[in-house]
């Protein structure tokens, strides 16, 4: 039986709606009515099919009379129509019992809009049992003291749980469904009142029989009954003898199939030992195959790796020597585009030294001599600038080119050009004492370091060279002219961003080719 809640019958303001009322003609006169008439053969179809136990059904006619209650303007209609949606959605399960409880709330605010105190009472009826079975002892308390206000009792009024609702009547397809079972139970007792006609026709046949049989030998006297049992006695030795040759030729055939399965069994044996070597053989062959193989690839696997370890070497070589030439930055964008655009710098720091009376010296020494000791100097000179994370430029004869602040910017790229370039004249000083001692030849360098804007980059398909242009270039060639040997020279716009860093003395404005009187600066270091 469907659990559920008490089928309430509605006994409103808009008549009575019986549930024994024809269901068909009151689906007929929804069709044939419209306006109030209609909303009311909605309502009492809704009661109908509750009555029926469809609850569906029930729920789908007070929907629909919902939807007409709402151009009726009374809200009486509404309540009615809400009151059997939420009855039928108590009866259902799932999401429409959920929903239930909504339903009936609003049907109830509704009824007390319009004070219908009986719509209220049924509402509060249907939901007190709803929340009885859900086990909300909150939502019973309010319900029973909202019944008791409605009704003008206490509200200690006590609220009965509703008994479930009857049983649904048998449909159209369950009738149908029955009547099918019966007509096959009967063709079923039908086919067992056959069959047990058949087997009394064959008992009585058997009957008749033996009956006949007990009274032919009835009717045989004694040597009748002896010559028969006799002929009995000789048919039984026939017999006999008839199964024992059977018998001896099925144990001749028995013993061929032994033979037969034996001689099978041989034949397999050498079929499986035939087999096997054929296996061995090929698993032997295609092991000698996989080793071979095996040895051709491990020899060009090492062959292929020597390569590999000679191409990377080499290759390193060329990054080397390539990085050796190229700041890292502009190697990297001349091996992705080919080619490396010139960049504009607002502010660079440019250094040159260059060694006093080389032609002199150079006149005095051997040309290995000279390129050993122009080795030895520029190396020294590529540490001290590589401490300081400067780039050279160029060496042009006994010219040495230095620029800071690129092909990174930095802001303190005039400090570490001065102190590469004091670093670099301290090691001349040494070097200098090394070969007084000896009695041979010095260099002695003048530096001149200028700071100011600038264009760096490589230009040309051959040859790769990373070079700077503008005229602080030119500058900083005129502070290396104007320097003595043994001292930085410095220009004005390098004094301001280093006077906090290195001790300086003013030499005033000196002539410079070119660009007239310019302040310079000696650093003390």
């Amino acid at each position: 039986m469907r659990k559920g809640l008490l089928c309430l019958l509605l006994f409103g303001s808009l008549g009575t709606a019986l549930f024994g009322q024809d269901i068909p003609a009151l689906e007929q006169a929804v069709q044939e009515t419209s306006g109030l008439e209609q909303f009311k053969t909605l309502i009492a179809l809704s009661d109908a099919y509750f009555g029926s136990g469809d609850f569906q059904k029930s729920l789908s006619a007070a929907q629909k009379a919902e939807t007409l209650a709402a151009t009726l303007q009374n809200l009486n209609y509404p309540a009615e129509a809400l009151f059997r949606k939420g009855r039928a959605q108590a009866n259902m399960e799932g999401r429409a019992k959920a929903q239930a409880v909504q339903s009936l709330e609003k049907s109830l605010r509704l009824a007390g809009l319009k004070n219908n105190t009986a719509l209220q009472q049924l509402n509060l009826e249907v939901l007190s049992a709803l929340a009885i079975e859900r086990g909300k002892p909150k939502e019973i308390a309010r319900y029973k003291e909202i019944l008791a206000e409605s009704s003008g009792n206490k509200p200690d009024a006590t609220i009965k749980p509703l008994p479930p609702p009857p049983p649904a009547l048998t449909s159209p397809g369950e009738a149908t469904s029955i009547r099918g079972k019966l007509d096959e139970l009967s063709k079923e007792l039908s086919a067992q009142k056959q069959e047990r006609d058949s087997i009394n026709r064959e008992r009585l046949a058997l009957t008749q029989t033996i009956n006949l049989q007990q009274k032919a030998i009835e009717s045989m006297n004694e040597a009748q009954a002896k010559a028969q049992l006799n002929l009995e006695y000789q048919k039984r030795l026939v017999d006999s003898l008839t199964f024992e040759k059977e018998l001896d030729s099925m144990q001749l055939a028995n013993n061929v199939i032994i033979l037969q399965q034996k001689q099978s069994e041989l034949k397999l044996q050498s079929s499986q030992r035939n087999l096997f070597l054929a296996i061995a053989a090929m698993v032997f062959l295609l092991s000698v195959g996989l080793y071979l193989r095996y040895r051709n690839i491990r020899t060009q696997s090492i062959i292929l790796k020597e390569k590999n370890q000679i191409i990377e070497q080499e290759r390193q070589r060329a990054e080397n020597l390539l990085l050796n030439i190229l700041p890292a930055a502009i190697a990297e964008e001349l091996k992705l585009l080919g080619r490396a655009k010139a960049r504009q710098f607002d502010q660079a720091t440019v250094m040159f030294s260059d060694f006093k009376n080389f032609t002199a010296i150079a006149e005095t020494l051997t040309p290995d001599a000279l390129v050993k000791e122009l080795d030895h100097c520029f190396r020294a000179f590529d540490q001290i600038i590589g401490k300081y994370h400067l780039e050279k430029i160029k060496t042009i004869g006994d010219a040495y080119m230095v620029v800071g602040g690129l092909p990174d910017p930095d802001p303190d790229h005039p400090r570490r050009v001065i102190a590469a370039a004091i670093e670099m004249l301290r090691f001349l000083e040494d070097y200098q004492r090394e070969r007084r001692k000896l009695n041979l030849p010095f260099f002695e360098a003048r530096v001149g370091v200028h700071t100011g804007p600038l264009v760096a980059g490589v230009v040309g398909d051959k040859k790769f060279a990373y070079d700077v242009w503008g005229d602080t270039v030119n500058v900083a060639a005129r502070m290396e002219s104007g320097s003595e040997p043994g001292r930085i020279n410095i220009s004005a716009e390098t004094y301001k961003l280093v006077q906090q860093e290195f001790q300086c003395v003013h030499r005033g404005k000196i002539q410079v080719k070119n660009k007239g009187e310019v302040d310079m600066y000696f650093v003390e270091n």
